[in-house]
């Protein structure tokens, strides 16, 4: 029997889930009848307000967005939004008849089974499936007629670094998601740097009048976009660089308060850029190939137009010294010459009459093209590169992504360093992100807004000079440990080392970035402070944690989903409030918030055991459970085990009435000793019915 909407615990689940397909820009939120099978509906999108703070490269993003239901029924909703690569959401509220509700990081499995319990018979279960890549999902219901519906996103970020310059991006770009326009859009972006900012502007929007760019002192500026009736076409990008020192070291901390989840130890992000000019007799010669898909995919738009422009700056930028080739693809492969060839004028005439005739066709063999050109005779000693351009889906040949990317590492016998290049909008990223991690490379991504011939400029002179290898990070003095990541990656020139860690001690350090360029050391040092005081970059600590999840998600690739590697993601999870694929936000307005006259009403149908409040929790949580109505008294046994099983203490024992109860527990055990920091397991146990949650004591 249905309650009005106003009275309703109806439970929000913010399933967060990663989706393949490409992304969605600001999101869209699509709607339709509650418990109908027509199709879904874009809702109108009323308004963006969004809050960004940049501290260095650390960018926190608040978006504060409203919708609204223009259906004159009761409706579920899917809100879909993408993120930037590599940001991790820390925070979700849902507005729920005018309060404002904080969503709580909870076990999947147990957020879809509370999930379904308020609201299965209303939602399609597909709904709550988690799907992949950075492209996230929320799901909604009900929706009240006529009524808008308004949530609330923070994530933090690291922004990208590249030859000086540091780029934020906020997906701005909802042309066709809104059904009609913005009443009103603005973002407000405040950055801040160690370093004087000697250089700032937004590419994007700069030239617009609604976009104001006010210096605050020589480290700081404030950024102002904001429009009415808006119908956004394109993202909002802003781009700065600072002051730089011939070896630039930055490093952020962070150390936890009393009011801190995070627990007792000091939180670091160490930045280290080495010099990035390149002078002439630094430049060293290159065996070169470039591969390049002419399928008919590449007729969609301006793609084939983008390739040659690609192809042929990369032409430009050969110097005598080089040797190279040029690979072309659709279902069948073919190649500028046989084999290597010298970059002379001819040569390079001929390359650029092969590049022109080029055209649009066939099925796209990827993995035969990158079998013939890693069968190349690239030399022993030279610098073998293969720059790979693709709009990213094989359909002829293997079509198995993963086979690929195993086939050209194994062909790759010669260290040939493969860097994809994606053409247009439409691209798989797993792919060509994968095949440039798996052979000492990386991927870059090609749009209509690109300007190709810097983007390729940039990446020649990232490739022409010596790579650093061979890289460690030496801070003597410094009690430091849980360093991520694990081992450094060559350093390509343009670019920068991270390093995010523990730390227990503080003073100023010197920090030296070693490195081999050709077999020969190299150092390169700095000095930095790290901090001893309460507080700093509280964002610090959550990037951390992202980069140990990751690492333990790369352990559970390696070796399969061992319980002790889950555990220890769930519990980082929980304790940071970030989202992982084990995880899941989850908002469940008050079912005791219900005016009296439906107060009989919140009792839950059967029993229940709720999840502990505060957790993580120090030094006390509250247990709540609910028992249902049908009989006079239930028989309820309440525990708590530690992760190996054994009983730490028993907390209820007795007959308890139908109804909602409450127990507290204060961290001790059964003789009244303090127990340690961790994961605990609470369970209730009546008649047949037995149910468990976890807890974690943080001190």
């Amino acid at each position: 029997m249905f309650r009005k909407i106003k009275s309703s615990y109806w439970g929000i689940l913010f399933l967060l889930a990663v989706w393949s397909s490409q992304a969605l820009s600001v999101g869209a939120l699509f709607s339709r009848r509650l418990r109908s099978n027509q199709t879904y509906q874009k809702m109108w999108i009323k308004n963006v307000d969004t809050d960004v703070l940049i501290e260095g490269q650390i960018a926190v993003t608040h978006i504060d967005q409203t919708f609204h239901n223009d259906m004159n029924d009761l409706v579920e909703a899917i809100f879909v939004f993408p993120l930037p690569d590599g940001a991790v959401i820390t925070e979700l509220v849902y507005w729920f008849n005018g309060q404002r509700w904080v969503a709580e990081i909870r076990e999947l499995q147990q957020a879809i089974k509370d999930y379904n319990n308020k609201i299965r018979q209303y939602l399609d279960p597909a709904l709550l499936q988690y799907l992949g890549d950075n492209l996230f999902r929320l799901n909604i219901a009900p929706i009240n007629p006529n009524s808008d519906v308004r949530f609330e996103i923070t994530y933090t970020e690291l922004l990208a670094y590249d030859f000086h310059k540091i780029s934020y991006e906020f997906y701005l770009n909802t042309t066709a998601l809104s059904p009609k326009p913005l009443e009103r859009v603005l973002l407000n972006v405040d950055i801040s740097s160690q370093s004087p900012i000697k250089y700032l502007s937004s590419p994007s929007h700069e030239q617009s009048t609604a976009t104001r760019i006010t210096q605050i002192s020589e480290n700081a500026y404030n950024i102002l976009f904001g429009d009415e009736n808006f119908i956004p076409d394109k993202d909002f990008i802003l781009e700065f660089e600072t002051v730089r020192e011939n070896v630039d070291v930055h490093v952020l901390t962070y150390t936890p308060t009393v009011a801190d989840s995070f627990g007792e130890d000091s939180f670091y992000a160490l930045w280290i850029t080495p010099p990035d000019s390149v002078d002439d007799d630094e430049v060293i010669p290159k065996n070169i190939i470039i591969t390049a898909d002419v399928s008919s995919s590449m007729e969609k738009g301006t793609r084939l137009q983008q390739l040659k422009l690609a192809l042929n700056s990369f032409i430009d930028h050969l110097l005598p010294i080089d040797m190279f080739n040029i690979v072309s693809f659709g279902t069948h492969v073919q190649s500028f010459r046989e084999d290597l060839v010298v970059a002379s004028d001819d040569n390079i005439e001929d390359a650029r009459e092969y590049v022109r005739q080029l055209s649009a066709s066939g099925l796209t063999a990827i993995n035969d093209a990158l079998q013939t050109s890693l069968n190349q005779s690239f030399g022993d000693t030279s610098l073998n590169t293969l720059l790979f351009l693709t709009d990213g889906y094989p359909t002829w040949g293997e079509t198995n992504i993963e086979k690929i990317v195993i086939n050209a590492t194994n062909a790759n016998t010669k260290n040939v360093h493969i860097f994809p290049f994606g053409i247009g909008d439409e691209i798989s990223e797993v792919l060509l992100d994968n095949l440039g991690r798996e052979n000492g490379g990386y991927a870059t991504y090609i749009t209509a807004d690109d300007s190709i011939a810097l983007m390729v400029s940039d990446h020649f002179k990232r490739i022409t000079k010596p790579i650093l290898t061979d890289l460690s990070i030496d801070i003597p003095g410094l009690l430091s440990w849980e360093r991520f990541p694990k081992s450094l990656p060559d350093l390509f020139w343009g670019s920068q080392v991270l390093e995010m860690g523990l730390y227990s001690n503080s003073g100023d350090f010197d920090i030296t970035l070693n490195g081999k360029i050709r077999g020969r050391p190299v150092s390169y040092s700095n000095f930095v402070v790290f901090a001893d005081t309460i507080g700093g970059c509280r964002f610090v600590p959550r990037l951390w944690a992202k980069a140990k999840i990751d690492y333990l998600l790369e352990q559970i690739e390696i070796y399969g989903e061992i319980q002790e590697l889950v555990d220890a993601i769930i519990e980082l999870s929980i304790r940071f409030s970030i989202l992982t694929p084990y995880t899941a936000f989850y908002s469940d307005p008050d079912p005791t918030a219900v005016d009296d006259q439906h107060a009989t009403e919140a009792l839950v149908k059967g029993f229940e055991l709720h999840q502990n409040y505060p957790n993580p929790f120090n030094p006390t949580t509250e247990i709540s459970y609910t028992l249902p109505r049908g009989t006079q008294h239930h028989f309820v046994v309440i525990k708590v085990y530690d992760m190996l099983g054994r009983l730490v203490k028993t907390l209820v024992a007795e007959n308890k009435a139908p109804g909602t109860h409450k127990v507290i527990w204060d961290g001790t055990d059964t003789l009244g000793q303090r127990v340690p920091s961790g994961v605990y397991v609470v369970t209730m146990q009546v008649g047949d019915f037995k149910q468990s949650r976890k807890m974690i004591l943080m001190k």
